[in-house]
């Protein structure tokens, strides 16, 4: 077996696998678009004319095909998987954070296998999702069997990730920014290539099954005057203020249905129910949107429909995700955002008339505005729409829309949608690498098992003698089965020491030992620990396992000398691999 090591051959090697992940993943990629059409067609005959589904099919079956997927949907994913509910990505991020780039390779296959059936029966959520998950698991795959280390199983996690997204959208440098941006919680630019090289890859394989053509029909874009750019700012601030409505109301969603206490298994039936009734009048919020994105590019929707669809489809998104249906959440905020823009530009057209772009040209700036606002990524939205025209005009408009988006968003909230659903976790989304080493490091690794105890019903003279010969400031008080009940310091024995002829006998560790102890488990990270030391001003931690045995203390001192040896030999290695 290969065994990696920062040599030049072997950065050419890794280069390679860069390569493969991104070939891979786009034609699994493909495969999920062909999976989507077919499940599409099984929920409706005709899966190319979803918005015309309340004229094709009586009004009973455009309600019962959404309530049907959600009693189909509803039990698989609780009988087989159900970390597949919602969004994929913030699984991927939680992998890099909590898990050292380790990808469920199960989790990758139910939640696109499920993703497909949600989509097909028009759940209002987005398809880039389960290609992020599958790309993120080959990346992750490829180098767990190669034994990379855990670096590297993030960067080759997060090559997948962006060749799944420059897959899904025709844009390489979208997906290389999306990886580098949202998925990467600790970047260097040293890795840039090879993300770079998965997503090139990627989109190679879609243009050649699919075609070059961009994901939607843009219009041409056009900057009539600087004097638009403080209605681009106002369209960013309306886009901040949408996508934190957007994000709480996903959480709410959720809230409701736990605390109406609907089963898990029901509740994408009674979001199907909403979406067939709300379908009725408007079939613009089934399914992804790309068409109503398409239709509001091509000034197609007027005013008052925008207006309503913008409403329904962030009551349908909310809904669908926060009832469990499987998909992400990327392309439910282009749809959006284009909504948004499509409306404010035709408002402010018939207020400035011939003084301002098409209400188009605003949809497309909208889109990025809000992805920027719900992903807190202003660069990876900035390029997304970049690449969908390739019009050097739309720099200036489209960064003032996506900045003052994202500081709104920042001020009034301060998360993204996916930080906000590893938050409800109890994930911290800390970005920096000193974090990330921290929860790569384990406490049952580091602890110290020689130490020293007292029984809880050792009595005061024993104790003192025993300290006499002890260097330990501190001894955990155990019962007869070994578990830890107590805490007992030098400042605990001080205020008997002017009695001890008279107490020597009689008072036990169990009386005058700390009995609210702070305690931290094997399997705790070193982020743990450190906010513990840090928050409680203590020098000593038992370490208890989960049947209430102690088994090992960690010690502050250790834990700063181990942390920052890592530190030191990871910086080593880096220096190396610069020279070589």
């Amino acid at each position: 077996m290969w065994k990696y090591s920062p040599s030049r051959d072997n950065l050419i090697l890794l280069l390679l696998i860069a390569i493969v992940i991104g070939l891979v993943t786009g034609i699994l990629a493909i495969g999920f678009r062909y999976l989507l059409l077919l499940t599409t067609g099984l929920f409706w005959p005709d899966p190319q004319a979803m918005l015309e589904v309340n004229q094709q099919y009586p009004w009973y079956l455009v309600v019962a095909v959404p309530v049907f997927g959600g009693l189909l949907i509803g039990p698989l994913i609780c009988r087989f998987s159900p970390e597949s509910r919602g969004a994929g990505v913030p699984e991927v991020i939680e992998a890099v954070v909590t898990r050292g780039g380790a990808i469920r390779h199960t989790t990758a296959l139910f939640k696109t296998l499920f993703t497909a059936l949600s989509i097909g029966c028009g759940a209002s959520v987005g398809r880039e999702g389960p290609v992020v998950h599958i790309g993120s698991s080959v990346g992750s795959s490829l180098a767990q069997w190669i034994k990379l280390p855990v670096e590297w199983k993030r960067v080759f996690l997060a090559c997948g990730a962006a060749a799944g997204i420059a897959a899904t959208f025709n844009a390489p440098m979208a997906g290389m920014l999306f990886a580098a941006e949202i998925i990467l919680v600790d970047f260097q630019v040293r890795y840039l290539s090879h993300i770079a090289i998965s997503a090139v890859t990627a989109t190679v394989v879609s243009h050649k099954f699919l075609g070059s053509f961009p994901t939607f029909q843009i219009p041409s874009y056009e900057l009539v005057s600087y004097a638009e750019l403080p209605l681009y700012g106002l369209l960013g601030l309306l886009a901040g203020l949408l996508s934190v409505l957007f994000i709480r109301s996903v959480s709410a969603a959720e809230d409701l249905f736990t605390r109406v206490g609907v089963p898990f298994q029901f509740r994408p039936a009674i979001a199907g129910l909403m979406l067939g009734l709300m379908a009725l009048g408007w079939p613009h919020i089934l399914g992804v949107g790309y068409e109503t994105i398409n239709q509001a590019l091509t000034a197609k929707m007027g005013i008052a429909l925008m207006a309503v669809v913008l409403l329904l489809k962030l009551v349908a998104t909310a809904g669908s995700v926060g009832a469990g249906f499987s998909g992400g959440i990327f392309a439910p905020s282009l749809v959006l955002g284009s909504l948004l823009g499509g409306v404010f530009g035709a408002s402010a057209g018939r207020i400035f008339p011939g003084e301002m772009g098409t209400a188009a040209a605003y949809s497309l700036i909208g889109m990025g505005a809000v992805v920027a606002g719900t992903t807190l990524a202003p660069i990876t939205a900035i390029f997304t729409i970049f690449e969908l025209t390739y019009n050097f005009e739309i720099i200036l408009p489209l960064m003032t829309c996506c900045i003052i988006s994202l500081v709104t968003v920042q001020k009034i909230y301060g998360y993204s949608i996916y930080e906000t659903k590893l938050l409800r976790k109890g994930v911290r989304m800390v970005r920096g690498r000193d974090v990330n080493l921290l929860r790569t490091m384990k406490v049952g690794d580091y602890m110290a098992t020689d130490f020293e105890t007292v029984r809880q019903d050792m009595v005061l003279g024993e104790i003192l003698e025993k300290s006499e010969k002890s260097h330990y400031p501190h001894f955990p008080v155990v019962d007869s089965e070994g578990r830890l009940v107590g805490m007992l310091s030098m400042s605990d024995l001080r205020s008997f020491l002017a009695q001890l002829g008279d107490l020597s006998n009689l008072v036990v560790a169990s009386e005058i030992m700390t009995k609210r102890v702070i305690i931290v488990r094997p399997d705790d990270h070193f982020e743990t620990a450190f906010e513990i030391f840090e928050g409680k001003q203590i020098s000593t931690l038992p370490v208890v396992a989960r049947n209430g045995n102690l088994v090992g203390i960690l010690k502050k001192s250790d834990l700063l000398l181990a942390y920052n040896q890592t530190i030191l030999k990871i910086n080593v290695l880096d220096k190396i691999g610069g020279k070589k």
